[in-house]
């Protein structure tokens, strides 16, 4: 048996029916001798195009073992049920756990070491155009007054 991911789109409107989609779909792989190991509801996000003149979308994720089999009643199924957007099957690593997009990603200081794109670190303040560069550690520059 074969770890298997395969994430689906459902229309906004059938939105409310999302536990039927799941269960239907949890009886298409079980049914080919499959076992689910995790379903992860998304719920409503941003498209990244419109689809069928939708912008918005309810994301399913479902990670199964199976067969190759499986994976073609299953993706028949999905093709054939009315408010299904998109899908997409890959085959997934055992080792890499699977992360949902709402889980607080882990936050390190070193990240924001690394200059971007503009040549700058991320924690150094902006500067104007004709402002000289400076050390994030060294003081703004001392004005002398006029007297």
């Amino acid at each position: 048996m074969t770890l298997y991911e395969t994430l689906f789109v459902v229309h906004p409107e059938k939105g409310p029916r999302m536990k039927e989609f799941i269960e239907r779909f949890k009886k298409v792989i079980e049914g080919q001798d499959g076992s689910i190991t995790d379903i992860d509801e998304w719920g409503a996000r941003d498209l990244a195009y419109r689809i069928e003149k939708q912008a918005r979308g309810y994301y399913t994720l479902i990670r199964y073992n199976g067969t190759g089999r499986a994976v073609e009643e299953l993706e028949r199924n999905l093709k054939l049920t009315d408010g299904i957007l998109r899908y997409l099957t890959v085959r997934a690593d055992a080792s890499t756990p699977t992360i949902s997009p709402s889980a607080p990603r882990p936050y390190s200081d070193e990240s924001r070491r690394y200059p971007d794109d503009r040549g700058r670190h991320f924690d150094e303040p902006r500067r104007q155009p004709d402002e000289p560069r400076r050390h994030p550690d060294e003081s703004a520059p001392k004005v002398e007054p006029s007297a």
